[in-house]
């Protein structure tokens, strides 16, 4: 299994804020590395939004596992 981002957001009374965040998409074409992060960073923001405080959830999106 490779780990592609890791990110640490906090969750606030109104919307998720990005504390810090790591990518490695050099696996990815140089035309996709991109394309590839907002597609992580959309998807972890959405995921940790729709969670509740607290609670842990894990999320397959295509061939991809995101664990909150």
């Amino acid at each position: 299994m490779k780990l592609y981002s890791l990110r640490v957001p906090y969750k606030g009374d109104a919307k998720a804020v990005l504390l810090k965040a790591a990518y490695d998409v050099s696996s990815f074409s140089l035309f996709q590395r991109s394309s590839v992060q907002e597609f992580m960073t959309f998807t972890s923001q959405l995921i940790v939004e729709r969670s509740s405080k607290g609670s842990r959830a894990s999320v397959k999106e295509q061939e991809y596992l995101c664990h909150v």
